[in-house]
């Protein structure tokens, strides 16, 4: 008899045609399939050694890997021939000398219950042909049993067999019977009654006790491909398993596990790891061993006892995880802590480092050192009584995070994938909120994207970005130390990104502590000396977007604050220019006044351009300061100019910023902007001495024709001049011109 479909190759590759439901067994089949005998069974020769029927092999490989795939399930047929010719070699010890027989395990069986079980075409099956497939797999179970090769495909529960099944009762886990059975239902609406049957079978046959001798036994050793492929089956199929059989099969295998995981040397798992280099199955080990094995495992029993084997492995989970992101020395918690008197720090130093370099094995690594972390809080919580030494915490966590330098292992490769980095933060928001986040943590972080391409800087940069409202003032302070440091020696595009992140770290600053320290760190950034000019302008844009974008319920007086420190700076005539230029975004910042607005309608809690310019003239008096500060520069400029008479005054740069023309022009367009928008009069003082700075005694043509400009806009229709000043400021001007002309 043959199971037969119209499908494609094995499931998970492209099927060129659409499966349909098979046609029923026929005699021709039947016939066909119960004539195989010929040099099928094998026949011992003189050396006590196997004969493996090749020729069946290779039917079965043409029968399986044809588009109308076929799967010879009966009695007598090559699945069950190939079956007895390696369950015998095996009894020998002899299969792992036999490629054919090798290449039968790994190719043809585990490909034909690859389409049994997972073939879109089991869903076209009638009710005959899926029993025929269920007697297989139970013939097939009974003949490997003893050798521990039951392949994993039979107790994975989400295969396409068994939820087609899902709905069967089992026939061998009633109610009624009273013995502890191996497996029973997990749910009543959908049983998987043939799952459990299959693995009660299994049981019946000492399929457990077997399963448990190949992990105990201490001729046959272990490596950490056989602990994956054996333990695998059983993870998959957890829910199903009995309280019983978990405490009595499976806790000494996970002892035995940990046992020979803490023994391994470096060498030992370097060599494991570069056998298993393509399918990380050390990371695998961890991924699904760990996680399915035990985790599921003891939540389900709820015993007391079992507690503490939770933590014992968690706690030797994060040791065997060390290697998969770059190990040192194995070494169990217990075994560390029984080693160390009181105070005693590790080190790692003298350990020779092991790395694996795949991206998947970090990824995986990475998954579950965050799996325990979301665990171990309620693990802690839950357990805030036990008192013993051996209770994984988040504090014990946090300790073997920094023990084995996790962080600074992390940081040195794959920052440029953003899944990675995703991972990243998790683990580090864990420590910043055990307070375990050093100094040189932060070093670490900081260094990773030091001149790295720009993948991995925006990803640290988002990264602190995310992170900064999670540190500490001094963890805070300690970052922006990075930052000056890094500016010193950045490049211009390098100080882009930085000032963009710097900003990036203001917003959404609800109570102005973090925006009042960036602001700091801009305005000092902005004020060395060896800065050019355009990056100190978009350190002063930055400053001024924080200032507007800030959520601080007194981010009004916030801006004040920084007019009078920008003051502070003309007043000792220092940095002016860029002074002048903050000052007036800053007012700019400040809504103007409706049309028809009287002082009458003045609300204390909304400040308007011209109220706060007004302000700040009484308080500073800053038209009489400017244009006193505009005086002063002008003697130097004249000094300037009679020591250098042959200079250009487009090329005299006196702060090694701005040319003497934007000296004189930045100023004056600053005196128009507090006149017009502070709704202010020039006084007749401030209006002769800048007359008489810029007309009088200018040093060049320049100057007095940039006078005369500003003086005319100041009587447009809309004059800013003083009206009670007009005729004086006119004789004034009408004597300078004769005089001079």
């Amino acid at each position: 008899m043959t199971v037969e479909t119209k499908t494609g190759p094995v499931s998970g590759e492209t099927t060129p045609d659409k499966p349909t439901v098979p046609a029923e067994p026929t005699e021709e089949d039947i016939t066909q399939e119960e004539g195989i005998q010929d040099g099928e069974a094998g026949e011992e020769n003189d050396s006590n050694e196997v004969e493996f029927p090749l020729d069946a092999l290779s039917r079965l490989d043409t029968m399986i890997n044809k588009p109308r795939w076929i799967i010879p399930v009966l009695p007598k047929g090559e699945l069950e021939v190939l079956l007895e010719a390696s369950i015998e070699l095996c009894k020998k010890g002899l299969d792992i000398h036999c490629e054919p027989c090798q290449r039968f395990f790994q190719d043809g069986l585990m490909t034909s219950f690859t389409k049994i079980l997972t073939d879109e075409a089991v869903s076209g099956w009638k009710f005959e042909i899926q029993k025929v497939n269920r007697a297989s797999g139970d013939q097939t179970l009974s003949r490997l049993v003893s050798t521990t090769r039951f392949t994993c495909h039979g107790t994975k529960p989400h295969c396409k067999f068994h939820v087609f099944n899902a709905t069967r009762q089992s026939e061998t886990a009633p109610e009624e019977i009273g013995t502890e059975r191996f497996a029973k239902p997990p749910d009543a609406r959908t049983p998987k009654g043939w799952l459990v049957d299959l693995i009660n079978k299994f049981g019946s046959l000492e399929g457990f006790e077997i399963l448990q001798q190949r992990f105990l036994s201490k001729d046959q050793p272990l490596n950490v491909s056989v602990i994956h492929a054996l333990i695998r089956p059983w993870g998959m199929c957890y829910e199903m398993l009995t309280q019983n059989t978990v405490q009595t099969f499976f806790m000494p295998i996970v002892d035995r596990i940990v046992e020979y995981l803490d023994s391994l040397s470096d060498e030992e798992l370097k060599k494991e790891s570069k056998n298993e280099s393509r399918n990380d199955a050390l990371s695998l080990i961890i991924k699904n061993q760990l996680d399915t094995s035990t985790e599921y495992y003891w939540a389900r029993m709820g015993f007391e006892t079992s507690d503490m084997r939770v933590s014992n492995f968690q706690v030797f989970s994060f040791q065997l995880l060390h290697p998969v992101l770059e190990k040192p020395c194995i070494k169990s918690a217990k075994a560390r802590r029984k080693d160390q008197k009181p105070g005693d720090v590790s080190t790692q130093d003298d350990f020779e480092l092991l790395k694996i370099s795949s991206f998947n094995g970090k990824m995986n690594a990475l998954n579950e050192v965050n799996k325990v972390i979301s665990n171990v809080s309620y693990y802690t919580h839950k357990h805030s009584h036990v008192e013993d030494e051996e209770w994984l915490t988040a504090e014990r966590m946090a300790e073997w995070i920094q023990e084995n330098k996790v962080l600074s292992i992390v940081l040195r490769d794959n920052l440029h994938q953003p899944q990675y980095v995703e991972k990243l933060e998790k683990i580090l928001r864990f420590v910043i909120k055990e307070k375990a986040l050093t100094k040189e943590d932060l070093d670490n972080i900081w260094a990773a994207q030091v001149g790295k391409h720009e993948a991995i800087v925006k990803n640290i940069h988002d990264l602190l970005a995310k992170l900064a409202w999670d540190f500490s003032p001094e963890q805070l302070d300690h970052l922006f130390d990075c930052f000056q440091e890094s500016w010193t020696s950045a490049s211009t595009k390098q100080r882009e990104k930085l000032l963009e992140l710097i900003r990036r770290l203001a917003e959404d600053d609800k109570d102005g502590l973090m925006a009042h320290k960036v602001l700091s760190l801009l305005w000092t950034l902005a004020h060395q000396d060896d800065v050019p000019t355009d990056i100190m302008d978009q350190a002063l844009h930055a400053h001024i977007k924080i200032l507007d974008y800030s959520c601080s319920q007194d981010r009004d007086a916030q801006k004040i604050q920084w007019i009078d420190k920008f003051v502070d700076e003309l007043k000792n005539d220092k940095w002016v220019l860029p002074a002048l230029k903050q000052i007036k975004e800053i007012c700019s910042l400040f809504g103007e006044a409706p049309q028809n607005y009287t002082h009458a309608q003045h609300s204390p809690h909304l400040q308007y351009r011209h109220d706060v310019i007004n302000k700040l003239q009484g308080k500073h008096s800053l038209v009489t300061l400017v244009a006193g500060n505009l005086s002063n520069y002008m003697n130097k400029a004249r000094k300037i100019s009679k020591e250098n008479p042959s200079v250009d005054p487009q090329d005299l740069v006196p702060d090694s910023r701005y040319t003497h023309a934007q000296q004189v022009q930045e100023r004056l367009n600053f005196l128009r902007f507090l006149l017009k928008d502070g709704q202010l009069w020039l006084c007749a003082p401030q209006a002769k001495q800048i007359w008489t700075c810029l007309a009088e005694n200018s040093v060049y043509v320049s100057d007095r024709e940039a006078c005369f400009k500003w003086f005319s806009k100041l009587m447009s229709d809309e004059p800013d001049l003083d009206p009670e000043i007009n005729k004086d400021f006119f004789e004034l001007t009408f004597s300078c011109l004769t005089h001079r002309y």
